[in-house]
């Protein structure tokens, strides 16, 4: 996982975006991962938020993505349950927009050593590959394990409020992150002014008439 990093999944609608962890380093940066040291750790980025993903899956570089993978597929064979290296392989195939390579992998670091942010970026995955409800119930678990996260509250509101007709899900998801974060430094005010105001029409949307 990638600590205190924010990138942001286009999604259908104007502000509709995930936050997620995976992206950054691909993103932002720019590295080839020939350049990435011998010994595995999950990159740990420096700086402000990453914009989206971009170019798609192979985006962090092709023949240089490629043998990395086959690096650490090789080191997964003689230590299977690493975390680190499950990890590092996550990331690679999130920042290339492989959500169900990355899912498989950090459904295996889940089972191992869960936190709140890899959590979200699996829910990040799940939300790529169309499964909301698998999301939703993903980013529920980020929150149990820190109540105070509140970028898997965020993505709840986005995945039960847009992707499904989950409006009170949303509603109650939005109201325990703004109890937590009212103005996450990550967002502009107008971004989550956007977010309350979309939600609001689409309750209203839901309503019979």
């Amino acid at each position: 996982m990638k600590r205190e990093n924010l990138a942001f999944l286009v999604a259908g609608l104007a502000f509709g975006v995930l936050i997620g962890f995976g992206s950054y380093h691909a993103v932002h940066s720019t590295p080839t991962l020939d350049d990435a040291p011998p010994t595995v750790s999950a990159p740990s980025p420096q700086g402000p938020m990453a914009p989206t993903q971009t170019g798609g899956p192979n985006a962090a570089g092709g023949a240089p993505m490629v043998a990395r993978v086959n690096e650490l597929k090789r080191m997964l064979q003689e230590k299977p349950d690493d975390p680190q290296v499950l990890l590092a392989l996550a990331n690679l195939h999130y920042d290339a927009a492989m959500w169900e390579q990355a899912a498989g992998y950090y459904e295996r670091v889940a089972q191992i050593e869960p936190n709140a942010d890899m959590l979200t970026d699996l829910g990040v995955c799940y939300r790529g590959l169309r499964q909301f409800d698998k999301a939703i119930e993903t980013f529920a678990r980020a929150n149990e394990q820190d109540p105070t996260h509140w970028q898997s509250l965020y993505n709840t509101v986005i995945v039960a409020g847009f992707d499904t007709d989950r409006i009170e899900i949303a509603r109650q998801a939005l109201a325990s992150m703004e109890a937590i974060e009212p103005q996450p430094p990550e967002l502009e005010p107008a971004r989550l002014q956007h977010l309350r105001e979309m939600l609001d029409q689409a309750a209203r949307a839901a309503e019979p008439s």
